[in-house]
């Protein structure tokens, strides 16, 4: 037994899991009777039941051998492929094996994964009934049965099977019934109440609803219950939809095909937007992703011309923008005290989890995919997808999903490293996630991290305009739209060194509301001749600021959708708002 295995297990359980924490936190560990076919089993089940074709993959007493550890690895490989959502619920019906299994191994990576449910019920599966009773649409996907422990009795598997049975199709029942019901609903002829429904990009999504409330539209972002969203989101929408009377939804980085795998959403009078803050290779690859979708945004015009090859809903440029509380924006002793500030990620956690599922499942190609990593200069602005897709094609694949996040991730993690390295110097303080703690992504950097993240709501606008001077590194799939944070910096009356991005001409104003860098050596430079102009940096936050207020909240970019989405061929006008 390991005891920090136990109170890092512990630790997510306790703050994810409150009903199991307290089922286990003071029973004692009894471990099962020890066996030495156990791995052999695993191997069996994986064999006879593990196959990528599932939705849900359930595993009993999963706490008993390596079964569910491996399931998790092979659906991650399977997930780098196709991005279908596979998800894993973990099931055990004693407390003291479930305990002695979070003291026997790290179970971190899948209490941690929003692609894992951990559930512990009794042996008569009340709680499990429970659970499929209150969350019902878990049943509505295609699942697998698999058993990690060889002394399970047959007639529990047999419980579990007939109970998702018979919720599943009393709840099949239930959906249609509630579909033929919205289906009499006249839609709106134009958008009243509108939601986002993908949960991530928080900030930016409430920035948004705010927007849309002082426009006149009713609008808010679907609370999803976390880690139980990924499970219900196919179908648990429905209920919403109908008791809210939402019109409008708006999917981030997503479609409704993607968000639900399944066309219910066209089945209803519902109007949907997609629009990807995100390179959308990473999301869509074929028309059939875009069904009912009625209008997509980019966050980038580099993507339009690849996601117009895939639909005929109208596509448009809509950048992100200003998120932060600017009102919060004072001075702060502690933060002007530092003299360069870099607010961000390294990319580490972006990129090391599928280098590993790539080095198992496809290592030739990953070797060659680092060796462009080599070649090319990552440190400069390079559209990576005419360079990756002819290796793709050798195989008769496409460059998309996990392997355009892999590539994206690790070049921007190589260029931020690069450029940051040389402002060391100069009072240099990081603050993100605990990759910049790690030497072997990090190098020197780890000692110019603040150790901690920032807060978004509350610490970071004071940050913003109180260090010296904020430096922006552009993520590798920025080419021509900005990232938030030059929205964010301007808008809190910081002072802006970014990298430079030929969009950040059609906003703003090189040397008035921001200045840039194009190479290490011009980062240099120009830290040292603002750290040295008080005045100057002063004047360019103030124009930096003005323009930031007055033009780049989410109005203009929300407007800019919902004109798409109402568009009608031939018209030479959409609606201003309601």
């Amino acid at each position: 037994m390991n005891a920090s295995h136990w109170t890092n297990n512990f630790q997510i359980i306790d703050a994810t899991y409150p009903g199991i924490a307290q089922a286990i936190r003071n029973v004692e560990p009894v471990a099962p009777d020890e066996r030495d076919d156990w791995a052999e089993h695993a191997d069996r089940e994986l064999k006879a039941n593990g196959t990528d074709d599932g939705d849900l993959f359930i595993v009993f007493r999963f706490t008993v051998g390596p079964l569910a550890k491996r399931l998790f690895d092979q659906s991650n490989l399977w997930e780098a492929s196709d991005l279908r959502g596979r998800r894993l619920l973990l099931i055990d019906d004693n407390p003291q094996r479930f305990r002695w299994g979070m003291e026997r191994d790290d179970w971190t990576t899948l209490l941690d994964s929003e692609r894992c449910l951990f559930h512990l019920c009794d042996p008569a599966f009340h709680q499990l009934n429970r659970l499929i009773g209150k969350y019902r649409h878990l049943t509505q996907v295609k699942y697998v049965l698999l058993n990690a422990d060889p002394g399970s009795p047959q007639q529990s598997l047999s419980i579990i099977r007939e109970r998702f049975d018979i919720t599943r199709d009393d709840t099949k029942h239930r959906i249609e019934a509630t579909v033929r019901e919205l289906q009499r609903v006249a839609a709106p002829p134009f958008p009243k109440t509108v939601r986002f429904f993908v949960p991530g990009h928080n900030m930016l999504q409430d920035a948004c609803v705010e927007s849309m409330r002082e426009m006149g539209y009713g609008a808010e972002r679907l609370q999803w219950q976390k880690p139980l969203y990924r499970f219900i989101r196919s179908y648990a929408w429905l209920n919403p939809v109908r008791e809210e009377k939402i019109d409008t939804a708006f999917f981030l980085n997503a479609t409704p095909k993607s968000f639900n795998q399944n066309d219910l959403f066209e089945r209803l009078p519902l109007k949907a937007v997609s629009w990807f803050v995100d390179n959308p290779r990473r999301y869509v690859k074929s028309p059939d992703d875009f069904r009912g979708c009625g209008a997509v945004g980019v966050f980038d015009s580099t993507y339009i011309p690849y996601v117009k090859q895939l639909t005929s809903a109208p596509v448009v440029e809509a950048r992100t923008g200003r998120s932060v509380n600017h009102a919060l924006a004072e001075a702060d002793d502690a933060f002007q005290k530092i003299d360069v500030a870099f607010v961000g990620e390294l990319g580490a956690r972006g990129f090391s989890p599928y280098e590993k599922a790539f080095g198992v499942s496809h290592p030739q190609r990953l070797q060659q995919v680092n060796d462009l990593l080599r070649q090319y200069d990552v440190s400069a602005l390079t559209d990576w997808t005419p360079l990756v897709e002819p290796l793709f094609a050798q195989f008769g694949e496409a460059y998309f999903g996990s392997w355009v996040e892999f590539l994206e991730n690790k070049a921007t993690a190589v260029r931020r490293r690069f450029f940051l390295e040389a402002a060391r110097p100069y009072g240099l303080t990081i603050f993100g996630d605990d990759d910049w703690a790690m030497p072997e992504y990090a190098g020197k950097l780890t000692e110019y991290f603040a150790g901690r993240r920032i807060d978004y709501h509350t610490e970071l606008p004071r940050l913003y305009a109180s260090a010296k001077i904020n430096i922006n590194i552009f993520h590798a799939q920025c080419l021509n739209g900005l990232n938030p944070r030059v929205y964010d910096v301007l808008a809190c009356g910081g002072v802006l060194l970014t990298q430079y991005n030929p969009g950040i001409e059609d906003e703003f104003t090189i040397g008035r509301d921001l200045d840039v860098f194009h190479t290490r050596d011009e980062l240099v430079e120009k830290i040292e001749y603002y750290l040295d102009r008080p005045n100057e940096r002063a004047a360019m936050a103030r124009s930096g600021q003005v323009h930031a207020l007055a033009k780049c909240g989410y109005s203009v970019r929300i407007q800019t959708l919902l004109n798409a989405l109402s568009y009608v061929p031939g018209d030479s006008y959409g609606y201003l708002c309601r």
